[in-house]
């Protein structure tokens, strides 16, 4: 082969290993939509009006994913719209007259009847079940009913999680990085003694709107 051909070679696959780096990641389109729709949501269920920091918090992610994404930052971009959809459920999830949950329920000191009932204590543990993420784990009613306490959660059981993460060769380069990484069976401990403050730290390093208080206080 003449060395020009070589050059044309060697030039054509550089492009290439250039073009993979800069496009390995897909466009997270899908994620934009999902985002988009779940402020649409909100909007239309009121949460301008019972939830507006939050609201505000989803918009200014979704505009902040856009912008990463123009940029080709696909993976800055994703996690942007992820967390404008979460702020966006957690919203319309402070609608007023939400019908009460079963575990509520149990927590009633009474019925119509004035039988008194059981008061169960809130889990102090969770298996983790397929389609979880900390995120929606803490917003369980029984455990934080906030997910922006998931920190929580994983400060608890960073050992645990890491160790699963490492040897499942998953990228673990970010702060609470491998927070993203759980899997079905795993059991977490749920703390249960946590300070304001910590609570305060958790939801700041979760996205909460400021002052990062937790829900009721």
């Amino acid at each position: 082969m003449k060395r020009g051909k070589v050059s044309v070679v060697v030039l054509s696959a550089l492009a290439v290993a250039l073009s993979a780096s800069v496009f390995g990641c897909a466009k997270p389109s899908a994620e934009l939509k999902r985002a988009k729709d779940a402020i649409a949501d909100a909007l239309r269920a009121g949460a301008a009006d019972y939830a507006p920091a939050d609201l505000a918090a989803a918009e200014k992610a979704l505009s902040q994913g856009k912008e990463q994404m123009d940029n080709m930052s696909y993976e800055k971009a994703k996690a942007s719209f992820e967390q404008a959809y979460r702020l966006a459920i957690a919203a319309q999830g402070k609608a007023p007259f939400v019908s009460r949950g079963a575990s509520d329920i149990f927590k009633s000191s009474s019925v119509d009847t004035g039988t008194a009932m059981t008061e169960y204590p809130p889990p102090s543990s969770h298996s983790v079940r397929e389609g979880e993420c900390l995120w929606r784990v803490s917003e369980y009613s029984d455990i934080y009913n906030d997910p922006f306490q998931w920190p929580l959660i994983y400060d608890a059981n960073r050992a645990q999680i890491n160790k699963r993460a490492n040897a499942s060769g998953l990228p673990t380069d970010q702060p609470d990085g491998n927070a993203h990484w759980i899997f079905p069976g795993q059991q977490f401990d749920i703390p249960r003694d946590a300070s304001t403050n910590q609570i305060k730290n958790a939801r700041s390093r979760a996205g909460a709107p400021t002052p990062y208080m937790p829900p009721g206080q």
